[in-house]
């Protein structure tokens, strides 16, 4: 029984120091460069990400455009996943970031909410050191 309980143990806390080290992957600021479709202009993004126990947080920022906080996001190992209200055009409109962790860059895609705005823009995230 007690070899057992070790077990339990030692599996609870393995458990809990990956969980603390995925989180920790993608925390900090990133800088990423993205190349619009055309009427659009280049857009240069500052993002600021926090994880706790799986969710984020935190921020982008575009360069002459304002803050805007991460409404709503997770992680799950080397994915990402959050929502931003951002400018579109004279509105607003949510958008949807997917990505992938790989070392210090994020392939992310990112696209409205509403599918029948816009269009997926796929963009790397590299890791301010």
């Amino acid at each position: 029984m007690r070899t057992l309980t070790r077990g339990l143990l030692t599996l609870s806390m393995v458990g809990f120091a990956s969980l603390a080290q995925a989180d920790g992957a993608f925390d900090g600021k990133w800088n990423a460069d993205i190349a619009r479709p055309a009427p659009a202009a280049s857009q240069i993004l500052a993002i600021t990400l926090n994880a706790k126990e799986g969710k984020i947080t935190g921020s982008i920022q575009i360069q002459g455009g304002g803050e805007f906080p991460i409404e709503w996001g997770f992680i799950k190992s080397d994915l990402i996943t959050f929502k931003v209200k951002m400018p579109y055009f004279e509105t607003t409109a949510l958008y949807i970031y997917l990505g992938k962790l790989d070392g210090d860059q994020i392939a992310l895609g990112r696209r409205p909410e509403d599918l029948t705005l816009g269009r997926l823009v796929e963009f790397t995230a590299k890791r301010v050191k």
